[in-house]
């Protein structure tokens, strides 16, 4: 189910594709046993569909509700104004003559640049006026932790639909496309500029939604920069004659000459190849122009058709009327998007591969080609980066250990393009060391989106001034850019700033809510002298040494713990638990509960069998002393599937259990007298239920040769190819995840089953 369709119409079209393409599905004799896939896109903005769709019918209309939002009064005005006048300005004085309504005003401009403009224009005004009004900004470019809080800040000052709030004073709420999609917004009054018409009508229906008051809508139209009304003048496009080739016998002279034409032929040819080039941009640059300005006419005629009423029955009786060929060119221009294939899927399939060579990026496929989009990076801040000051570079084994036990949380993200973060990281480095030598002192680290870090992406505060600023933005484009706390760059308000020091920095691991650390992030990063911290529902699943004497003992010790009280955000099925828990019993409830799911999923008998036969032996390889020692089990009551932490995961080696359980099912009678096929795919989803053997898992076992481990995980990487030509991609995908929902329910109930069990 797709909402908001109309903005990621690439996206669309390609589950379009997969829902409609028989070669990414099961083969012919499997397809009744997978749920077919259905795409269903929703768009409030009428997106016009050769498919039957669900919408308003005439009942629908004589609802009471329905009618008074259907007619809500939304009076519009259009202005247009002249090329090249300021948006931030007219927005501005627009929305503060609107001041004395004592209303929530909200304010869409399309670039952030200009939103930050407005919101300093007002807030002179506020100053020069001597009063109190609030006013925020609803952008991108700002990090989700600050996000988070604006929505406390909507509701508070009743921006959010259904609000109560009665305010004494004006509020201002500043939106470019952030605050169109994906949030309740409910203004009094709005002003904006004119953008595409799915758009404008996304921003008309965040103003008196509920059809309970009078709104004046104020739209400013500037027209974008007119096309040259001549085309470019061509080139000649006929060649230079290459001179006649010198005679074997000819004399200097000759060849001099020879010599002097070909020059002269070379240079020629290097100024005709840019004379190309320069026309080719020029033509380009020209249809893009009169795109824009055509773009912008249909846009204009589409809102001054509503007649000054922007309600949504105009808006519904405009799209009725209006012709198709007016609204297609006021409407976005689809992107161009690449073409999906069976080989595209199998390759991003291969998920426990962290190389490719012909896994691409998804993003095309999701969003389209974007024209001149700039690369992007996400910036966190830490306080704590595992790179001793001591050593000349982190070592990159424990600095991946670290960030794979406290990974990057959403919540610490910035997204933002990479031009702009050079600059401001540079200044900040010079204004901290003002007038200072700059030290040889670990600044940031540079992490792929997998959380491993990159070729040189370990820099020091000398390190990163001394580098090129294009070799800088090539490091940090489409990668995690993890920032040392004192150094700054970000303000209080969640936007990159190069003004803004460190010192009132909060980071996820310096003075973040305790609750959201809980309750959200799952894990903190503590540190401590020697002794391990404590807590209730708090286990340590890490620990990295930040210091080190000559003896190779820390003084210092930076502790991962992960939280898995009640409120634990942890899913899945951790292997870190409140409370001990026996292997036997663990399997013993999975196989309950995947006979419950596979039931009521109507499987077949035999696909029950199997089903539960395998996760009754998935977790086979924990019965291993390296690993019960690994994650501190009991010495005694061993072997264990779920303990309370406080081990040393290093001590396995590699070890993956999963890869174990592959060798003890060998014995396995329910197993083995499943059919081939069948037992293919137990073996699968025993070896995957932790996202490995897709294709590859790591050959380590302590209780086999090394040319017996490479065989076992030569079968398992097969057995996938097998499978995924059998099932498909999506329909294996689904197997795995059957079988994974068993083993988290099992886990996830598995508190309140061993008390029952205690008391049996």
């Amino acid at each position: 189910m797709l909402d908001e369709a109309h903005l990621c119409l690439p996206f669309e079209a390609m589950l379009q594709i997969v829902s409609d393409s028989p070669d990414l599905h099961p083969v012919e004799a499997k397809k009744q046993l997978i749920p077919s896939f259905k795409c269903l896109s929703l768009s409030a903005t009428g997106k016009q569909s050769d498919k039957q769709a669900f919408g308003l019918e005439d009942k629908d209309l004589q609802d009471e509700v329905v009618v008074k939002r259907l007619n809500a009064e939304k009076l519009l005005t259009l202005e247009v104004k002249n090329e090249g006048d300021s948006t931030s300005e007219l927005l501005s004085a627009r929305a503060w003559q609107l001041k004395d309504s004592g209303q929530r005003i909200l304010i869409f401009c399309t670039k952030r640049e200009d939103a930050k403009k407005i919101k300093d224009d007002l807030d002179k005004r506020i100053k020069q006026d001597r009063v109190i009004y609030p006013v925020n900004l609803l952008t991108g470019g700002r990090r989700v932790l600050e996000r988070q809080d604006l929505v406390r800040w909507l509701k508070t000052h009743g921006f959010l639909a259904g609000s109560l709030t009665n305010l004494e004073t004006p509020a201002f709420l500043i939106a470019t496309s952030a605050g169109e999609v994906g949030i309740d917004l409910d203004a009094d009054h709005m002003v904006c500029d004119l953008v595409a018409y799915e758009r404008m009508v996304q921003r008309f229906g965040r103003v008196n939604r509920r059809g309970e008051k009078q709104a004046q809508i104020k739209v400013v139209a500037i027209p974008p920069k007119l096309p040259s009304g001549k085309q470019p003048a061509s080139f000649d496009l006929t060649e230079p004659e290459l001179p006649n080739a010198p005679l074997e016998n000819a004399d200097k002279a000759a060849l001099k000459q020879y010599k002097q034409d070909q020059k002269a032929f070379d240079k020629a040819l290097k100024a005709y190849q840019k004379a190309q080039e320069e026309h080719a941009q020029a033509v380009a640059s020209y249809q893009q122009s009169a795109k824009a300005f055509l773009s912008y006419q249909a846009q204009l005629e589409i809102v001054t058709q509503l007649q000054g009423d922007a309600s949504p029955g105009a808006i519904l009786a405009l799209k009725q009327n209006v012709s198709g060929q007016l609204l297609a060119s006021a409407i976005s221009e689809e992107l161009l998007r690449p073409a999906l294939t069976r080989a595209l899927v199998d390759a991003w399939s291969m998920t426990s591969l962290e190389q490719h060579a012909a896994r691409p990026g998804v993003e095309p496929w999701l969003r389209g080609w974007l024209p001149n989009k700039e690369p992007e990076t996400t910036l966190v801040w830490r306080e704590y980066l595992p790179w001793r000051n001591d050593d000349d570079s982190p070592n990159t084994t424990e600095v991946e250990a670290f960030f794979d036990h406290a990974p990057i949380h959403l919540s610490e993200t910035l997204e933002i393009p990479v031009y702009q973060v050079v600059g401001a990281l540079v200044k900040r480095l010079k204004h901290v060391f003002k007038g200072q030598e700059l030290p040889e002192k670990p600044v940031l680290l540079v992490l792929n989106q997998s959380g491993k870090m990159v070729k040189e992406g370990a820099l020091t505060a000398r390190q990163l001034v001394e580098k090129e600023t294009k070799d800088l933005q090539n490091l940090f484009a489409y990668q995690q850019v993890v920032i040392a706390r004192w150094l700054g760059g970000l303000s209080t308000a969640g936007l990159l700033n190069d003004n803004s020091d460190g010192a009132a920095l909060v980071t996820l691991d310096h003075q973040w809510n305790p609750d959201s650390l809980r309750e959200t992030v799952g894990y903190r990063i503590q540190c401590v002298q020697h002794d391990e911290l404590s807590g209730t529902g708090w286990h340590t699943v890490h620990r990295f040494n930040a210091t080190l004497n000559e003896q190779e003992e820390s003084t210092k010790i930076w502790l991962i713990q992960v939280y898995r009280g009640e409120k634990s955000p942890q899913q899945g099925d951790p292997a870190i638990t409140p409370f001990n828990q026996s292997l036997r019993s663990h399997l013993h409830w999975a196989g309950e509960e995947m006979a419950k799911i596979a039931a009521q999923l109507a499987l077949p008998a035999e696909y029950v069998y199997m089903l539960v036969a395998a996760i009754k032996a998935h977790d086979l390889g924990k019965n291993r002393d390296r690993w019960q020692t690994a994650m501190n089990a009991p010495s005694t009551g061993r072997p264990y599937a779920k303990t309370t932490g406080g081990g040393n995961l290093k001590l396995l080696a590699g070890y993956r259990h999963e890869f174990g359980s592959l060798a003890d099912v060998a014995n396995d009678a329910d197993i083995n007298q499943l059919p081939e096929e069948l037992q293919d795919l137990a073996l699968h989803l025993i070896a995957s239920h932790h996202g490995y053997a897709c294709p590859v898992i790591t050959p380590i076992d302590p209780d086999a040769p090394p040319s017996i481990l490479g065989e076992r995980a030569q079968q398992a990487a097969l057995r996938f190819a097998r499978l995924q030509r059998q099932w498909g991609p999506w329909g294996l995908a689904w197997w795995e995840a059957v079988f994974r929902a068993a083993d988290h329910r099992a886990s996830k109930n598995s508190k309140e089953l061993a008390e029952t069990e205690g008391r049996a």
